[in-house]
């Protein structure tokens, strides 16, 4: 979790570094930059756009995901719920009626 404002940087307070990570298609990269908190957080921004240059990730602020691939692994969408919803659910069986015991004569 960023606790910069930054998308993917984080700043480690008991070493005095910032952790620089970007993924995508399957690859995670991490970088540390030794700094202090406010000055140095343009120095760590410039890092994270040249490694998302690097991996050939779309620029923008918001969090993409990298579909068809995570973590290495290929993996496919999950059909929506309001796909989920039109489906036809199953007719409920019809009430069966438990046979009456056969009562024993005496």
């Amino acid at each position: 979790m960023s606790n910069t404002g930054q998308k993917g940087i984080t700043y480690l307070k008991g070493q005095g570094v910032y952790k620089v990570t970007v993924g995508w298609k399957g690859k995670v990269v991490t970088r540390y930059v030794r700094g202090r908190y406010r000055t140095d957080l343009p120095k760590a921004v410039r890092i994270r756009n040249s490694l998302e240059k690097a991996l050939g990730k779309p620029r923008t602020s918001e969090i993409l995901r990298s579909f068809g691939v995570a973590q290495g692994k290929v993996w496919r969408r999950r059909p929506s719920k309001a796909k989920a919803k039109t489906r036809r659910k199953a007719k409920p069986k019809a009430r069966v009626r438990p046979k009456a015991k056969a009562r024993r004569r005496r």
